[in-house]
């Protein structure tokens, strides 16, 4: 019985010692991590307003020392950002490339641009949410989204749209033109600058923009005529909201954190934990504020169901938009 309590007590030993071998070997595993700067693909140009939050967090992680290493922001353009988003999920799933981008991930599946949404990344959380609304030229033919209608109604497929086919900024216009029982015409125009460019030239008549291009805009020659939100603007008090006007569309647009599917779970919440203390910095938060985002972190679950609802909200649209586009072939 001694013997046997005696390799007993050696084998607990043995055990204890292999077992805080391998606790070691993980702590020390992530303690080492990231090893190396974490780059940050952002599929825009510089100077837009994605890479401009990019650089927010940029900042505050090296001013908070939220991770050990530097972001390096690495601009990747093209293609509605398909090109950057792709880059994402190719990458190395090792923690030192990450990514930011919005609901395009579903609504560029959905044109099958791309074969690829969310469920090709790991999601990381949102950095806030952005509303978004409907503007037009400030010397244009419309001064209201009322006076916008009653010209759609009795004009069907006049009133034409700045969009970027295949993202939200495509969409959302479609739902609203559903809600409200008219058929817009979408033009193919790009990003926000773009946008705001065909509305000023007069190349056509509305787009949608975030509310902190509306308030950029707006003192360019945009004039807001409708909010998406559930309430007005305090920005834009005299702007109404779709939902005002009896049409049931509401929306906004996550700003979402994105890693290659695969990426060790410890690393993912290394990063989520990053992104969290970020968020709880009052200059990011007022940053974030200045972009015309609430700056609240919203937690993958929350993500995904967002990004399923848009998803679900998108599909039956671009059938819609394939039998416009067939009538218009005949």
């Amino acid at each position: 019985m001694r013997k046997q309590a005696g390799v007993s007590r050696r084998a607990l030993v043995a055990g204890a010692a292999a077992a805080g071998l391998l606790a070691s070997g993980r702590a020390g595993a992530q303690a080492s991590y990231p090893s190396q700067p974490v780059r940050v693909i952002v599929p825009t140009d510089p100077g837009g307003a994605m890479d401009g939050l990019a650089r927010v967090f940029q900042r505050a992680f090296d001013q908070t020392q939220a991770l050990s290493r530097n972001l390096v922001i690495v601009n990747m353009a093209g293609a509605g950002g398909t090109i950057g988003t792709r880059a994402i999920r190719d990458a190395a799933p090792d923690g030192h490339t990450i990514g930011f981008w919005h609901d395009g991930l579903v609504t560029s599946r959905a044109m099958r641009v791309t074969d690829f949404d969310h469920t090709a990344f790991e999601i990381l959380g949102a950095t806030g949410f952005a509303q978004i609304g409907l503007a037009t030229a400030a010397d244009g033919r419309f001064k209201s989204f009322q006076e916008l209608l009653t010209f759609a109604r009795a004009n069907p497929g006049q009133v034409t749209v700045a969009a970027n086919i295949g993202l939200p900024v495509h969409f959302v216009p479609m739902r609203v033109a559903e809600a409200a029982g008219v058929q817009f015409r979408y033009v193919q125009a790009g990003g926000g600058a773009r946008r705001y460019q065909s509305l000023v030239g007069k190349h056509t008549d509305i787009a949608m923009f975030s509310l902190s291009e509306l308030i950029q805009f707006g003192q360019s020659g945009l004039r807001s005529i409708l909010m998406l939100s559930e309430e007005r603007a305090p920005q834009l008090p005299e702007v109404p909201t779709a939902k005002e006007l009896g049409l049931d569309v509401v929306s906004t647009s996550g700003r979402i954190w994105l890693a290659p599917k695969g990426t060790p779970p410890e690393r993912i919440e290394i990063l989520r934990n990053a992104f969290r203390t970020a968020m709880r910095d009052e200059q990011v938060a007022r940053q974030l504020r200045d972009f015309g985002l609430e700056p609240v972190f919203v937690e993958p679950p929350k993500v995904v169901a967002e990004l399923n609802q848009a998803l679900a909200e998108t599909l039956p649209l671009v059938e819609r938009a394939r039998q416009i586009q067939q009538n218009r072939g005949r």
